[in-house]
């Protein structure tokens, strides 16, 4: 059986329908049936008729299947001659097969390096500690990275200047220079002035109240950056000693001795 239904009720039926309702009562009787409606149930003001849309080509599954190749066939004769020319190669003596016994020599490539690994005239990064000790001694010494001993350091910088000067140091300032490493500016890895700038307005800090007569340079890398100075700094006319740092003379008491004698040859 099947009747016409108006635009309203085809679209009305057929919402029903993709709801998973697929009968419908109409009185007593139970009907079912398909409905065929327009694309568009409502007519265009236009007067022009709607397009449907077309329906989708159902492609087989047997079109998506890879292709499998076919088997290729062995002769019989060729697998034979194979076998045995193994089997040949194997029961061979061992002067025959050199290639596979002969040593791997290893070469060593050049390393190239970049910018960022070429080594700065100063030591990078750097920590020092300088003291101006009665407003006449300058002793600039270097200090590990990790340095937790900073009671034991004023004592031994004290000792020295006592014995230097003989006399008490009743007044003494001390402070901390630090540069964390190098640039990252691949123009500028060369440069090595910020840090000698640095170096020089720390210096300055220290001796700007009064100028000292003695300086003390305890360590390598405060040598290389006093030396680094210009030649006309007021400190590079003074007397000056060289001697190891002073955390090296808290953990090893022999090197005092040896500091001390380099100090009066220097300051005689």
């Amino acid at each position: 059986m099947s009747r016409e239904l108006s635009h309203h009720q085809a679209f009305q039926t057929q919402c029903l329908k993709e709801l998973g309702v697929v009968s419908w009562m109409q009185g007593q009787m139970p009907v079912q049936g398909e409905v065929f409606r327009t694309p568009q149930p409502w007519a265009r003001a236009d007067g022009v008729t709607p397009i449907a849309p077309a329906q989708p080509q159902i492609i087989p599954e047997s079109t998506f299947k890879p292709p499998v190749p076919a088997a290729t066939a062995v002769d019989e004769k060729q697998k034979d001659a194979s076998v045995a020319d193994l089997r040949r190669q194997l029961g061979a003596a061992p002067e025959v097969i050199v290639e596979d016994l002969q040593p791997i020599e290893e070469i060593l490539a050049p390393v190239e390096t970049t910018a960022s690994e070429i080594a700065l005239g100063l030591p990078i990064p750097s920590q020092m500690c300088a003291y101006m000790l009665a407003g006449q001694l300058l002793l600039i010494t270097d200090l590990p990275s990790s340095f937790q001993e900073q009671d034991q350091l004023d004592k031994l910088a004290l000792s020295l200047a006592k014995a230097l000067l003989k006399q008490e140091v009743g007044e003494w300032s001390v402070a901390l220079y630090q540069w964390p490493g190098k640039l990252k500016n691949h123009h500028l890895v060369q440069r090595q002035d910020w840090a000698i700038g640095a170096f020089e307005q720390f210096l300055h800090n220290q001796s700007a109240s009064q100028m000292p007569q003695r300086v003390i340079l305890a360590g390598d890398h405060c040598v290389q950056y006093f030396a680094a100075l210009a030649e006309q700094h007021p400190l590079k006319n003074l007397p000056r000693a060289q001697v190891h740092s002073l955390p090296q003379m808290l953990r090893i008491p022999e090197l005092r001795k040896e500091a001390w004698q380099v100090m009066q040859r220097s300051f005689a």
